[in-house]
């Protein structure tokens, strides 16, 4: 997906990382205080916390995001 032309590397590594990160946060909920999100719910944080990052300057990551 990145050798497509017209996605950005950066951004595309941004979203990855952003995408790990909620996981890993979702994997310690369940694992350490026992609860845990649907799905639908987990989007909704993944796509919330990517508009906080193109707000905080995330340029790559906003190239991508245009549109969401």
């Amino acid at each position: 997906m990145g050798a497509m032309p017209g996605v950005p590397r950066k951004g595309l590594r941004s979203l990855l990382l952003l995408v790990c990160w909620q996981l890993w946060l979702e994997r310690n909920a369940r694992m350490f205080q026992r609860t845990e999100r649907p799905a639908h719910a987990l989007l909704s944080q993944i796509r919330d916390e990517a508009r906080t990052w193109k707000s905080a300057g995330a340029k790559h990551l906003a190239a991508l995001l245009e549109g969401v």
